[in-house]
């Protein structure tokens, strides 16, 4: 019987300098890249790019949940273990249900969750408020930089509701920009000077590149990496080659569902393009994993308190 694991969420040590570096490097060469090729990126190649990435480097980030469940207790037998991937299962499915319903409103719950979960990459540097308002911040600038842009995902993700969200949701530039700004200074101020160049790396990226690279570089070069590799840090070096294997099976599993999913939406003409299948397929797809991933997250902090 596994035992409880004091920190199974990547909490109790912070990432190392040159994981932390990964990103704004990254950034900035992508940024050069734009800046020397304006014409790199055709909007199929990011539509079809986004979900490579995603697939290869973004949906692994939950992969490990069942190892999280095991550790606190939740996942301890065979039949406990069936349980928490049927409830999870369950869970992702009734989110994707729900969206077809309330797509508007179920994109803006969407958003709102997103904002507190990712404010959580920077919880070895900041307090509880500071960090939010990264999180709300890391959503709501691609949407005010390029709302036009933004306003077509989400007429993807929610039909003409979504056109009206975007608009909604799009605040003055210049606030973004000094906001953010106040937060990476607050940040060198006290002496996080990483997580400062990284919030100037997403204001650069947020600003000067397409939504669909700034979420794409995001999501798999700072949150899932930061994630992944937290618990691969924590696990006993005996359980490493397992979390291996365990992220690699549950991954191809979630990408076959999602498969399924695509045929489905497909044939009931829920996605009048292919572009617009791929963004329902990448975000509706990451919702439904993300909120049993929260919670179990949440849970297993509570628990390990």
């Amino acid at each position: 019987m596994s035992q409880p694991v004091s920190q199974p969420v990547s909490r109790s040590t912070p990432p190392p300098t040159l994981e932390r570096l990964l990103f704004p490097v990254t950034a900035t060469v992508v940024l050069g890249l734009l800046h020397l090729t304006p014409n790199l990126l055709s909007p199929n190649v990011e539509f079809i790019g986004l979900a490579i990435v995603v697939a290869l480097f973004g949906m692994p980030h939950g992969a490990l949940d069942p190892w999280i469940a095991e550790r606190i207790g939740l996942s301890r037998t065979r039949t406990e273990s069936l349980a928490f991937n049927l409830v999870y299962l369950l869970i992702a499915a009734l989110v994707i249900v729900i969206w077809t319903v309330l797509p508007v409103s179920s994109l803006l719950v969407f958003l709102a969750i997103s904002a507190w979960h990712f404010s959580g990459d920077w919880s070895h540097d900041m307090g509880r408020l500071t960090r939010l308002g990264v999180g709300l911040l890391l959503i709501l600038m691609p949407i005010g930089f390029h709302t036009d842009n933004a306003a077509m995902l989400f007429t993807y993700l929610s039909g003409d509701g979504g056109q009206k969200l975007a608009n909604a949701l799009s605040l003055p530039v210049w606030f973004l920009i000094v906001a953010m700004l106040a937060l990476a200074e607050l940040a060198a101020w006290r002496g996080q000077w990483l997580a400062g160049l990284e919030l100037l790396g997403l204001l650069a990226l947020a600003y000067f590149a397409p939504p669909l690279v700034y979420f794409a570089l995001y999501f798999c070069l700072l949150h899932s990496p930061r994630h992944l590799l937290g618990l691969f840090r924590e696990a006993p070096s005996s359980q490493k080659p397992r979390l291996v294997r365990m992220a690699v099976v549950y991954t191809v599993v979630t990408l076959i569902l999602l498969g399924a999913l695509a045929w489905f939406w497909r044939n009931q003409g829920l996605a009048e393009s292919p572009n617009a299948l791929l963004t329902k397929l990448v975000f509706i797809g990451l919702a439904a994993v993300t909120v049993p991933h929260m919670l179990l997250i949440t849970l297993a902090h509570v628990r390990t308190r």
